[in-house]
């Protein structure tokens, strides 16, 4: 395998300048889209070893590398297929560590219950 190292990344035109540091923060340090009813099951991901089920609505998601610390960004999505009133979801990250995080949905009409997704995406920025 060869090494490239640079001290700066330009675009073809000359442009946009960023240092490789800048580059690595800004990427995600791991990702994962799972479903999160019935069988709860990985569809695919990037720096996850695992997922758990905690209960209707609750999940787990543990890195396979380690985050340097816990103030690290969570982005959450997840959908109901087909549409169900009343239960589009807000999702609610429950506890960030350096290994992993947990998340909550809880549908939006207002009953605080909490709801599964069919389908569940994630993503992570921060330094590991």
């Amino acid at each position: 395998m060869s090494t490239l190292k640079v001290n700066n990344l330009q675009d073809i035109n000359g442009a946009n300048n960023s240092t490789p540091e800048q580059v690595a923060q800004g990427r995600a340090k791991a990702w994962i889209n799972f479903t999160g009813s019935g069988t709860v099951a990985i569809k695919d991901s990037f720096n996850v070893s695992s997922i758990t089920d905690n209960g209707v609505g609750h999940y787990g998601v543990t890195f396979s590398n380690n985050m340097a610390n816990d103030d690290y960004a969570v982005n959450i999505t997840g959908s109901v297929s087909p549409f169900a009133n009343g239960t589009h979801g807000v999702p609610y990250s429950s506890g960030l560590f350096t290994s992993n995080f947990t998340m909550k949905f809880f549908a939006d009409n207002g009953s605080g219950n909490v709801t599964d997704k069919n389908d569940v995406s994630c993503s992570v920025f921060g330094d590991q």
